[in-house]
């Protein structure tokens, strides 16, 4: 009795985690200070859609476990019957009044109860891990999305740069056009450069905002809201050493780390361990199940009518039945292989899982080795982009260069400095997709 009323209750109070789960209200959102990618990541655990489903998921699993273990208890169930007939030529009462009492329990299924126990327990597991899968990828797109933002902010400051400086270059071509030094050609080639940096920077400008509202959406938020992230310091770091943190270890040991850390292989086990629950679950059907009944009833309409002794009025039975299958036109076989062969393709998949997440692992860690040796080329294509420019910027204030060669430099600088951050942050979002290949990303 007070294991029954203990499972009672734990139903009970997780009914009301579900309701308040699906009920919480977000908080406001402090957005007057920039947010670090830690805050992010915070709250899109907190208020992102997957993550409320997963939360949900999980109690629904809990509740299910609940069940199964529900079916070692006793069942009692009351009735209650009221007739009412105008049928009284035939001596019929014109009321009828019934109540009932009855309980059933199962002595024995030869383990059907345990195993159904178990499989639920895997099925726990299974979204444990689910759900754990569901928060890396979770915090993978919101890390993209914060170094997007971060990254078409710094593309957006190097295409100002850069129009203010064609803006110059045309101010000062025209003054020379109209003191007969330049002819019109070179003022309209001054203006071609102008208005292509006017174009990029409108292009990043509207990079920018589409970033800028992909990130509040994975963290749950309107997209409408304004986000603003914190600085990265690390950018800065970088321009100033001009060296990244390189990955020192080898792809096999990257691979190594991912069999012992990725959830899906902790949730494909326990898939394979709930399909052999079931494919047992299957074969004991055949068995018989053995139950025991209680019943009482009343008769309150001759009771109320006599009002004499109620003890007359009750009844009451016990007795026990035995179910089994003794022909089902091979259902119960046919299930059986049908387990069998879905385990098999349990198995089969755990199999592939391997090869795949060892695919995945390889092509992370290559790409990060790629991202590494682009960030050291970019900084070099930077420094000799600037010094290019600065030498022939220097000689055409000589007269040594024409006004062409100064706005090709301009634009190789330009187009380094790009190059430095894209490359910049693809290492950085290279090396978050390492992390997530190996299941380490937190």
């Amino acid at each position: 009795m007070l294991q029954w009323r203990i499972g009672f209750v734990l139903t009970v109070l997780q009914f009301f985690v579900i309701s308040n789960i699906g009920a919480q209200v977000p908080e406001e959102v402090d957005l007057s200070q920039p947010l670090t990618l830690e805050q992010c990541i915070q709250l899109g655990l907190e208020r992102a859609t997957s993550m409320r489903n997963a939360r949900l998921s999980l109690a629904i699993q809990e509740l299910r476990v609940n069940n199964a273990r529900a079916n070692y208890f006793p069942r009692i169930t009351s009735s209650g019957r009221y007739d009412f007939s105008d049928r009284l030529d035939f001596g019929f009462e014109p009321e009828n009044y019934d109540l009932g009492l009855t309980g059933q329990y199962t002595l024995w299924d030869n383990g059907q109860r345990e195993v159904s126990y178990a499989q639920t327990k895997e099925g726990l597991t299974i979204t444990t891990n689910r759900n754990e899968g569901i928060k890396q990828n979770l915090i993978l797109q919101i890390t993209q999305a914060y170094y997007d933002v971060l990254k078409d902010s710094e593309l957006v400051k190097v295409s100002e740069d850069v129009l203010e400086r064609s803006k110059e270059n045309t101010a000062q071509t025209v003054a020379l056009e109209k003191a007969g030094i330049l002819i019109p050609a070179d003022v309209a080639t001054a203006r071609v450069r102008e208005a292509q940096s006017e174009l990029s920077l409108l292009n990043n400008r509207n990079s920018l905002q589409i970033s800028q509202a992909t990130l509040p959406r994975l963290m749950g938020l309107d997209p409408g809201l304004l986000i603003n992230v914190a600085v990265d310091e690390s950018f800065q770091q970088y321009i100033e050493r001009g060296t990244i943190e390189k990955i020192e270890i080898t792809v096999e040991e990257a691979i190594e780390i991912a069999f012992e850390n990725r959830p899906e292989f902790k949730e494909n086990e326990a898939q394979i361990k709930q399909q052999e629950w079931s494919l047992t679950l299957s074969k004991l059907q055949r068995w018989p199940r053995l139950s025991a009944n209680a019943n009482y009833n009343v008769n309150l309409d001759d009771y109320l009518r006599e009002r004499q002794n109620f003890s007359d009025f009750r009844s009451w039975s016990v007795g026990a039945s035995l179910n089994f299958t003794l022909f089902d036109g091979g259902v119960l076989g046919n299930r059986v292989r049908e387990q069998n062969m879905q385990l098999e393709q349990a198995r089969e998949n755990a199999s592939d899982l391997e090869r795949s997440v060892a695919l995945g692992v390889r092509q992370s860690y290559l790409n990060l080795k790629r991202s590494e040796t682009a960030v050291e080329i970019s900084n070099t294509q930077v420094v000799n982009a600037q010094k290019s420019f600065e030498v022939i910027e220097g000689r055409y204030k000589v007269g040594k260069a024409i006004l062409l060669e100064v706005l090709d430099a301009q634009t190789s600088y330009a187009q380094a400095l790009n190059n430095q951050v894209n490359a910049f942050y693809d290492y950085k979002v290279a090396k978050v997709r390492l992390e997530d290949a190996m299941g380490i990303l937190q």
